[in-house]
């Protein structure tokens, strides 16, 4: 049952993550800013957003430093891969930005809950073998 509770709560905090990026993306977007600014701001806040909640509740285990720094190496791969969707989509397709954003979110969320997992293995592993505490 933990399997599905991963998922579940993994969904959760992506979902809120992915409304963070939409809403950042569209808003900046209609603002005038350029997509590689608000893929850079989308980045930061959503890298410790969604950090943050998958340890407590995805994965439960507590944040630590080291977790943090392989997440992030984990979500950096996101970003390249987000400006080229994006760009794709919304400066070479013509697509509006409501679509272009979204799109990149599905796109990559396979990746993402892998990357993510992998980025609290070693305090997952930790946790199995009794040497943490959530």
């Amino acid at each position: 049952m933990s399997g599905w509770r991963n998922l579940v709560s993994y969904g959760l905090i992506a979902a809120l993550c992915a409304g963070l990026h939409l809403a950042i993306l569209v808003t900046g977007d209609a603002l005038g800013l350029h997509f590689t600014v608000l893929v850079t701001a989308s980045f930061v806040v959503c890298v410790i957003v969604g950090y943050l909640g998958h340890c407590r509740f995805t994965f439960g285990v507590a944040p630590r430093l080291a977790e943090l720094g392989r997440y992030t190496l984990a979500m950096t791969a996101n970003y390249p891969l987000t400006l080229a969707i994006v760009w794709l989509l919304h400066d070479r397709m013509g697509l509006p930005m409501l679509i272009a954003a979204p799109a990149s979110t599905v796109l990559l969320t396979a990746y993402n809950f892998l990357s993510s997992r992998w980025a609290v293995a070693h305090s997952l592993a930790r946790q199995s073998d009794g040497a943490t505490q959530p």
